[in-house]
């Protein structure tokens, strides 16, 4: 459409909506960018991170990189709830356990990831809370952790992967089924599966915003695969509002340590 004063009104829509591209993935870069930033931290961890492990698992950021909006950004959705502290914020995570039909389980064994942010709104504590930890002890989190700084990271998919070599060798012990229902409660789901005997845990994320145009984003699901002789836990593997997780324990293990861990 042409103005009566010869303007066209197309190239004015083409050049917003250019802008506005231009925008969005400048935006986006400079979450990649600290992205990229936290993974090269990874590399030197004990210099830009510190763990303290009790009953929850506490990642601290020494040199915060990451802001609050970049999790907006990255997550598209708005945390359960907001609390203001003096000296900046803290976001509550709070995934509801539900079982297949998606009613809430009985036993609220209920998964609340808690991130702080300092003043500046940048990252600076990361907590994971007790249940997850049956799933991922201490340990073999620490160490998916820092195996992290030695991942390839494949941009088009926006995916992070580790060669198995470059895992660490610890000596932890396996959790066992026992362990984790006693840290997640009963699974909404059991079967044997190729990789062994497979435990489905379903979750309904409480936000009071998330973008989620299929309707399946607000649903996360942690599997769990078993030893069938042993009990013990072989891999797990979660997604988490699109954000995927897997560890695979056995990978972890010296050859002495999983030869022991195979005679059990």
């Amino acid at each position: 459409m042409v103005s009566p004063l010869g303007f066209d009104f197309r190239i004015m829509r083409l050049l917003l909506r250019c802008l506005l591209l231009a925008t969005m993935l400048t935006l986006f870069g400079c979450v990649w960018l600290r992205l990229l930033e936290v993974k090269n931290q990874l590399e030197d961890f004990d210099d830009h991170f510190k763990v303290v492990s009790t009953d929850h698992f506490l990642l601290e950021f020494l040199h915060p990189v990451l802001y609050a909006d970049d999790f907006r950004e990255l997550t598209r959705m708005e945390p359960t709830r907001i609390e203001t502290l003096p000296k900046g914020s803290r976001w509550h995570v709070l995934f509801e356990k539900i079982d297949m039909n998606g009613k809430r389980d009985p036993d609220q064994r209920d998964l609340e990831f808690v991130l702080g942010f300092n003043a500046k709104s940048r990252l600076e504590v990361w907590d994971f809370p007790p249940p997850f930890l049956a799933a991922a002890p201490p340990q073999f989190l620490e160490a998916s952790l820092r195996s992290l700084g030695k991942g390839e990271i494949f941009q088009d998919q926006r995916q992070l992967k580790v060669d198995p070599k470059d895992l660490p060798q610890i000596g932890a012990e396996l959790p066992n089924q026992a362990r984790v229902k006693e840290g997640l409660g009963q699974p909404a789901l059991e079967l044997d599966h190729e990789d062994g005997r497979l435990w489905v845990y379903r979750y309904r994320l409480n936000t009071p915003h998330i973008e989620d145009d299929e309707g399946s984003r607000r649903i996360a699901v942690a599997r769990l695969w078993f030893d069938p002789a042993t009990q013990t836990l072989r891999k797990f593997a979660g997604k988490f509002i699109g954000l995927k997780l897997s560890i695979d324990y056995r990978k972890f293990l010296s050859a002495k340590h999983a030869a022991h861990t195979d005679d059990q």
